[in-house]
């Protein structure tokens, strides 16, 4: 059977390991961190634990199920996990409510699943009673649901061809509308839940997330739309995982860092992949490893710095990589350690309006086969996780422009989150959770509640610390750039300030290629400008002009700012044709990773792992193995809606507008069918989740 060389450990990675190794191919796999599972892992809090205790529990962001996800769910009822019977698929657990937080104002509870109980009916009824709080104006609301409506009767060719050119600001009319409006409709799904700008955000991606997250919300035959773990992710489903893939053969190997991916023509003058290069890091030693065929399973910013020029004489989409890599975000966590249990409510709270565009969960009431008691000191009785997704500055993938989202100062610490110290990080973000967390007034959270914080290790402070220790630095940008990005940093670093003629001529490129290369070194932090929002500003954005002449600095001169090594993709406005398919023209190269087109078409594990599906189908094809496809599934569309959608996909082959009929005329006579289709349709799914 042939040997399939995975290059990730992260879900992407785990993932096309799990399917290729159930369908009898050797697999070995290649991940940079100590432990598995890239962005999704739990993190063990450094020098936490007393004797007899276990590490306090940290992550490094966001954790979210929604009940649409079929993907990765599917793949974890293969992991088996003690006497669950369905894997650790059993140990996701329905978070009930959810919370709408706003600066100075009381906490808004709403039910997170079709109403199932009497305590259901009443928090819709106390919300419905309080909706004047909202502080929305008349009309409003009913034009949202107008759009939302516009979204759930348009077809698929217009929500591509048409939506993904619009960003879900304009889309919203959200400049014309009340700060409550842009602040809880407009920005509080996109920033707080995808890490993304409505400002820039594809309608396509944000819409498409938002239907599904809307009919789990509706439906009365779903969970509802959220879902957490029971315990640490890498407790209750990672560490498990692996050591499934592990029983059942892959060799997958940590602490290892991929250097370069070697091509070169065959003997038909095709474009092959010959072996990767990579480096075990606790030895520093290279080795090259080969396969028959190879799944790049890497963060897109990552592959950006790994294409070289044999493989875009393969394929020459993958030179979009390069472009693609800079349409990041960071989205990185906080853990505060609380000394008594704060619930908040059962389930996330999002707070719309905060600065930092704050999402955050009390993780205590889902663990009960994890008692505090048992973590860092003993003394610690509450977790809350908290996720700030607004961290001062965006790069535009259609401009390659630099520039700042305003109203991201923070209102203790007067600058963005970007550019601040860990303590900052710490002092902000609680502040903002103090203002935002209230009943009847009054703070949820006192200053003396908090134990202990912990930020996610990936943030690493520009401080002169850093600047004056060579060996950390040294180790920091082995572990965190691709080679071509290191060096190019590196040279930058030693000199005062570069232009970009300058950048251009060091690299031998040309203005365009140069600003994409230093772009990749600013999504992460080491170089500048990152210009700082301008609140007082009437423009939406303070965007830095794109002059020739504009100079880039390494940030560890400033000794402020910090560094990302994982930040997250964001699916800006027009960037789907910049995204590959999983299958490459290079016959033995396919893509996985949560960047690919794929249905789900947002950085989510349920992304990452469609993507991996995908690669392995790939594999299956040219391999010629007769083994059972992975299943792939499409997002959900409502069948009573189904004519309408048809309408409009005719609508829009005649190049017309969306109004949202049936039309023609005889296409009504088809709806007494359409219903009942629905119907029965809605049972079969019902009988199938009993199955599963």
């Amino acid at each position: 059977m042939a040997k399939i060389v995975v290059l990730g450990g992260g879900i992407s990675g785990m993932s096309a390991a799990h399917e290729l190794v159930e369908r009898g191919f050797e697999v070995e796999v290649f991940e940079l961190k100590e432990i598995p599972g890239g962005k999704a892992r739990s993190i063990d809090v450094p020098d936490s634990a007393e004797p007899g205790k276990k590490p306090l529990p940290g992550e490094h962001g966001f954790r979210f199920f929604p009940g649409f996800y079929r993907h990765i769910t599917d793949t974890m009822k293969r992991i088996p996990y003690g006497k669950n019977r369905r894997g650790v698929f059993d140990n996701l657990v329905d978070a009930s409510r959810l919370g709408l937080a706003r600066i100075d104002k009381n906490l808004l509870i709403l039910p997170a699943r079709f109403p199932q109980n009497l305590a259901d009916v009443v928090l819709i009824l106390k919300a419905l009673l309080r909706g004047a709080e909202l502080e929305l104006k008349p009309g409003e609301l009913e034009f949202f649901a107008a759009r939302i409506w516009q979204l759930f009767t348009s077809c698929p060719a217009r929500r591509l061809g048409e939506y993904e050119k619009i960003d879900w600001w304009d889309y919203l009319d959200a400049a014309h509308k009340s700060p409550a409006y842009q602040s809880l409709l407009a920005r509080g799904l996109t920033t707080s839940l995808v890490a993304s700008r409505a400002e820039l955000a594809s309608t396509k991606t944000i819409g498409d997330i938002f239907l599904q997250l809307l009919l789990d919300l509706i439906d009365p035959g779903t969970t509802g739309i959220d879902r957490v773990l029971n315990g640490p992710t890498n407790d209750v489903w990672l560490n498990p995982w692996l050591d499934y893939l592990r029983s059942r053969g892959v060799q997958y190997h940590t602490g290892h860092r991929l250097r370069r991916i070697e091509a070169s023509p065959d003997a038909q003058g095709k474009v092959q992949i010959t072996g990767a290069v990579v480096t075990e890091m606790a030895s520093h030693t290279d080795r090259t490893v080969t396969g028959d065929y190879y799944i790049a399973a890497l963060p897109v910013e990552m592959m950006a710095g790994l294409i070289s020029d044999d493989l875009v004489a393969g394929d020459h989409t993958l030179a979009n990589l390069k472009r693609l890599g800079t349409s990041t975000a960071w989205m990185s966590g906080i853990q505060f350690y609380l000394n008594r249990d704060v619930p908040v409510t059962h389930g996330h709270v999002l707070y719309v309006d905060s600065p930092w565009a704050l999402t955050s969960i009390s993780q205590t009431d889902f663990w009960p086969a994890f008692p505090m008691t048992q973590f860092g000191d003993g003394q610690v009785r509450g977790i809350i996780s908290v996720i700030p997704s607004n961290w001062g500055y965006f790069i535009d993938p259609n401009t390659d422009e630099v520039g700042a989202i305003n109203n991201s100062l923070g209102l203790t610490v007067n600058k963005p989150a970007q550019l601040c110290t860990a303590t900052e990080i710490k002092t902000e973000v609680w502040a903002q959770m103090q203002r935002s967390l209230r009943e009847k007034g009054q703070s949820l959270l006192r200053d003396e509640d908090l134990h202990r914080w912990f930020l996610d290790p990936n943030i690493v402070h520009n401080c002169c610390e850093l600047a004056q220790n060579p060996d950390r630095l040294a180790a920091i940008l082995d572990r965190d750039l691709p080679d071509f990005f290191k060096d190019l940093f590196l040279w930058i670093n030693d000199q005062e300030q570069v232009s970009l003629v300058q950048i251009a001529d060091h690299l031998n490129v040309d203005q365009n290629q140069a600003r994409l290369a230093v772009n990749a070194l600013i999504a992460k932090g080491f170089v500048g400008p990152i210009p700082l929002p301008q609140p007082e500003s009437n423009q939406r954005f303070c965007k830095h002009p794109g002059s020739q002449t504009l100079c880039y600095r390494s940030r560890l001169k400033d000794g402020e700012g910090n560094i990302n090594s994982e930040p997250l993709l964001v699916n800006l406005v027009n960037t789907w044709s910049l995204r590959p398919t999983a299958h490459t023209e290079i016959p033995n190269l396919f893509l996985a990773g949560d960047y690919v087109q794929t249905h789900t078409d947002l950085a989510t594990m349920e992304a990452a792992n469609e993507a991996a599906r995908r690669a392995v189908n790939g594999i299956l094809d040219a391999t010629g193995v007769k083994a059972r496809p992975c299943q792939i599934w499409p997002l959900y569309e409502p069948v009573i809606l189904s004519l309408r959608r048809w309408s409009d996909q005719r609508r829009y082959e005649q190049g017309l507008a969306w109004n949202g009929k049936i039309s023609p005329w005889y296409l009504k006579l088809l709806i007494p069918f359409v219903i009942i289709w629905s119907f029965l349709s809605r049972l079969l799914k019902q009988f199938r989740a009993i199955l599963s």
